[in-house]
């Protein structure tokens, strides 16, 4: 089976054990800059830098990590939220 270029699973369990600062750090590093549009990698990088607690990030990014694999729900807010970048 062919591996697909995935997010670090362990560093994602962990955001929401850490301090924000670090999961903000941490969450904004996983993301793969190569195969993430440039206005896409802006509001994420925004979006993270907003969020309020680790467990937003840990949120951000599971939903990042879903959408990536081909996981995400067609026609979720989600989607709509990044489709017009």
């Amino acid at each position: 089976m062919a591996k697909t270029a995935e997010m670090d699973i362990d560093a994602l369990r962990s955001l929401d054990k850490l301090p924000l600062e670090d999961a903000k750090e941490l969450a904004v590093s996983l993301i793969d800059v190569t195969k993430t549009k440039k206005a896409v990698l802006a509001r994420l990088q925004c979006d993270i830098s907003k969020a309020w607690s680790p467990a937003e990030v840990s949120r951000i990014m599971w939903q990042v990590y879903m959408s990536g694999t081909g996981l995400g729900t067609i026609g979720s807010a989600w989607k709509k939220h990044f489709r017009e970048l």
